[in-house]
C-alpha cells in the first residue's frame, strides 16, 4: 500500500513539473512584447493623433463644428486627429502661402517645420468661447493695456501699440511678450493683429488674428512675422478659404 502511495507522488511529480519551463516561455515571451512595444510600438501621440503626418489625399473631410458643416481636403492636415469627421469643437488646417495650397511630398519642410520664415499659415476654426466681438475686444480688452492709445504708425497701413511690461509687483494682462497691431481690412473692418516680439528666446516669432464667422464660431490663423507687411493679402485669402469650406458655399477649393 506505501508502494503504491509513492509510486501515485512520483506520477504526479512529474506531470506538473512542465508547468515551470512553460512559465519562463509565457513570461520572457511577454517582456519582449513590452520591450518591442516600447522601442518601435506607437506612443500616446500616435495614438492620439497629435504627431505630425500630413496627408497627400484630396479626399474631402466632413466636419461639423457648433452645427455648421465644412468640407475640408485631407491634404489641408497636418495631424491625423484633425482627419477624423463628424461633430468637433475645433480643426486646424495649414495651407502655403501665397499659393493657399495643400500639402505635398515638396513642401513638407513648410508643412511640418516651424522655421522662422516659413510659408505656412496655421488656420483654426473652433465653437466660439468669447461673447465678445473684435471690435469690442479693441476697445474693452486691448487698447487699455497698451501704454499709449494713440500708437504708431507703421508702413504697413498698421498702428503698432506696445503693452505694460510684465513685473512681479504689477498685474498684467499677459500680452507684455506680444505688440498690438490694428488695421482695416479692405472691407473695412477694423482688424487686431498681434506679433510676438522678436527676441532670441523666441526663435520663430509669429502673428496672429482672431476673427467671428457668424454667431458661434471662430477662425484664428497664425503666419510668421516676416510676412507682416502681407498681412492685408493673406487676411483676404484666409477668409476666401474658409468661405469655400462652408457647406453652404460652393465645395470647390480654388485660388481666388
Amino acid at each position: 500500500m506505501g508502494d503504491r502511495q509513492s509510486f501515485r507522488d512520483d506520477e504526479i511529480h512529474e506531470e506538473s513539473s512542465w508547468r515551470y519551463p512553460l512559465g519562463i516561455f509565457l513570461a520572457t515571451l511577454v517582456l519582449c512584447a513590452i520591450f518591442l512595444y516600447y522601442y518601435v510600438g506607437p506612443t500616446v501621440d500616435e495614438f492620439s493623433g497629435n504627431v505630425p503626418i500630413p496627408a497627400i489625399s484630396e479626399e474631402s473631410i466632413e466636419i461639423s463644428i457648433a452645427g455648421k458643416g465644412f468640407s475640408a481636403p485631407a491634404n489641408y492636415t497636418v495631424y491625423p486627429r484633425d482627419r477624423r469627421g463628424g461633430e468637433r469643437d475645433e480643426v486646424s488646417l495649414y495651407a502655403l502661402w501665397p499659393t493657399m495650397t495643400g500639402y505635398a511630398p515638396a513642401r513638407r519642410t513648410d508643412f511640418v517645420e516651424n522655421a522662422p520664415d516659413t510659408r505656412r499659415l496655421d488656420i483654426t476654426i473652433e465653437k466660439r468661447t468669447v461673447v465678445l466681438s473684435e471690435e469690442e475686444r479693441i476697445e474693452i480688452l486691448y487698447l487699455p493695456q497698451t501704454l499709449d492709445r494713440r500708437g504708431v504708425r507703421t508702413p504697413y497701413q498698421l498702428t503698432k501699440y506696445n503693452f505694460r511690461d510684465q513685473r512681479s509687483s504689477v498685474p498684467t494682462s499677459g500680452y507684455s511678450d506680444t505688440e498690438l497691431y490694428l488695421g482695416q481690412t479692405k472691407e473695412g473692418a477694423l482688424t487686431a493683429l498681434f506679433c510676438f516680439k522678436e527676441r532670441e528666446d523666441i526663435p520663430s516669432p509669429e502673428c496672429w488674428r482672431q476673427y467671428e464667422m457668424g454667431e458661434n464660431i471662430s477662425v484664428v490663423y497664425r503666419f510668421k512675422r516676416p510676412y507682416l507687411a502681407e498681412w492685408q493679402a493673406i487676411d483676404t485669402r484666409v477668409r476666401s478659404f474658409i468661405a469655400k469650406l462652408d457647406n453652404a458655399a460652393d465645395d470647390t477649393l480654388t485660388s481666388p
